[in-house]
């Protein structure tokens, strides 16, 4: 897989698994919360993967982020049924996972 194939899926399972965690954070109470939290586990395992098949430079890295950014607010934008404060945790959500995966 080239490497603009692999960020493009990473940025996918990477925004996937980002908004079933911040929808379980958020609106915690639904009953939902404790499926979407498993399922972000079980997404980012896969991104992870994903990630280790490549050795990342400094622009992939920036660019993982840059597209994981636009793709995350559009997925939360259009999930009306989560909770508005998942804006505030976007930032530190990714971040946060990124630095897990190396790619901060």
């Amino acid at each position: 897989m080239s490497k603009t194939s692999a960020i493009k899926e990473l940025t996918n399972l990477l925004t996937k698994s980002l908004r079933h965690k911040i929808g379980s954070i958020v609106n915690e109470n639904e009953f939902y919360a404790n499926k979407y939290a498993k399922d972000a586990e079980v997404i980012l395992k896969h991104a992870e993967k994903v990630a280790l098949e490549h050795s990342w430079n400094e622009e992939d890295k920036k660019t993982i982020k840059v597209q994981l950014k636009k793709k995350l607010k559009k997925e939360l934008e259009e999930k009306n049924f989560i909770n508005n404060k998942k804006f505030e945790m976007m930032e530190e959500e990714i971040n946060e996972t990124l630095k897990e995966l190396d790619l901060n």
